[in-house]
């Protein structure tokens, strides 16, 4: 009796052993659970982008499979992006109960979309991407000591629209994008992946969408170049979707977390009423001096509440001095450096804005400190900014 209890409690302990170990190392897996059988898989923080999970009644297809952080204590215990791969499937095993994974949905050859694939094809899914993906994949070593060629049998290589799936109720329509009809596009080829049942279009990284607030509404979301042309992609394939699917942030409904689906009405509030990064550039260049003293305080707050891409700020400094309106140029990178503190290229801002306006001890007080810092400073400091303004001095002679 004595011998079984002791047994008893070895496994109990072994268990527990497991559990928390396992626990460790997919505590950086969160799983968001969505409508229509679309559900996210987060590698990382909620910020970090997704892995995307569409659930069939006999198979799962996955979009995207990014980056996948581990803690920096166990970095000699996963080696390899093979290692945590396998990781990230037993944690969709322990999800959807086995259920095998049938395709691979990669859009395009960037770490966010694609960081790992040889445990996946090996387990039977089939990788569906562009040959111009596949030549950056081999160059990034992503089927690890292999090629592309050695799974061959399992990479669909797309150049045209195509369908998987068409015998079925719930096809997936592949988009085939090219970079010279769609300029914002950031690769030769991109794919886009339609599922015409749930009128979603899955557009990757090309859509940064977020909630409006009630303070700013839609005066709050910035949008660029990429959003024009995932509506004219819309409108170029007659595409009748309602949703657009993207790779970063979340929607909520009700305070309830929700994978980052937005609606196409959504999208076309955002082109109608957002700002460009463009025309929001201009508009704090076109402030006066007056009104960006006064307002200092409520831009830094507008920048912060509504999470306003920081290189906006930086291109406005540098845009008002080629204009040479540089006291200007001095305030707004005093805003950038407050928005991004300790960023040595944003220190490097305000010391070349100082150094035009003529304010030399300043600029001499950031030079010092880029010295200082352990960053790669050969592009920055005093030497650069007198090689700039030489530069356009020539330019405008």
């Amino acid at each position: 009796m004595t011998n079984l209890k002791s047994l008893f409690l070895l496994c109990t302990a072994c268990f527990l052993i497991t559990q928390l170990l396992s626990g460790q190392e997919t505590q950086n897996f969160l799983f968001t659970k969505g409508d229509q059988n679309i559900s996210v898989i987060t590698m990382g923080d909620i910020s970090a982008p997704h892995c995307s999970i569409i659930e069939y009644p006999e198979f799962l297809v996955i979009h995207e499979i990014p980056k996948i952080p581990i803690d920096r204590n166990k970095q000699d215990s996963i080696k390899t992006e093979d290692d945590k791969a396998k990781l990230l499937i037993t944690f969709i095993d322990s999800i959807y109960l086995n259920k095998p994974i049938k395709y691979i949905l990669n859009s395009h050859h960037h770490t966010h979309s694609l960081s790992t694939i040889t445990s996946f094809l090996e387990q039977g899914a089939k990788l569906v991407t562009t040959k111009d993906n596949l030549k950056t994949h081999n160059k990034k070593g992503v089927f690890g000591n292999k090629t592309s060629a050695y799974y061959s049998e399992s990479i669909i290589e797309i150049s045209s629209d195509t369908t998987l799936l068409a015998e079925t109720k719930n096809p997936i329509e592949v988009l085939f994008l090219e970079k010279s009809d769609y300029n914002s596009i950031p690769t030769t080829s991109y794919l886009f992946f339609n599922f015409p049942k749930q009128k979603l279009l899955a557009t990757s990284c090309m859509t940064y969408l977020k909630d409006t607030n009630e303070k700013y509404g839609y005066k709050g979301i910035v949008f660029n170049d990429r959003l024009i042309d995932v509506k004219k992609i819309i409108t170029d394939k007659n595409l009748k979707v309602k949703n657009t699917l993207q790779l970063y942030k979340f929607t909520y409904e009700n305070g309830q977390q929700k994978p980052p689906i937005f609606s196409i009405s959504h999208l076309e509030n955002v082109l109608e009423h957002g700002w460009h990064r463009r025309k929001l550039s201009e508009h704090f260049q076109k402030m006066s001096y007056e009104e960006l003293t006064t307002n200092k305080d409520n831009l830094l707050l507008y920048h912060i509440e509504n999470d306003i891409y920081h290189i906006i700020l930086n291109h406005a400094v540098y845009e008002l001095i080629e204009k040479k309106d540089y006291p200007k140029a001095v305030l707004l990178a005093q805003i950038l450096l407050l928005y991004e503190p300790n960023r040595i290229d944003y220190i490097d801002t305000l010391g070349e804005a100082h150094f035009n306006n003529g304010q030399i001890n300043m600029a001499t007080y950031y030079d010092e400190i880029i010295k200082q810092s352990k960053s790669n400073t050969e592009e920055l400091g005093l030497n650069m900014w007198e090689t700039n303004q030489n530069n356009r001095l020539k330019s405008n002679n």
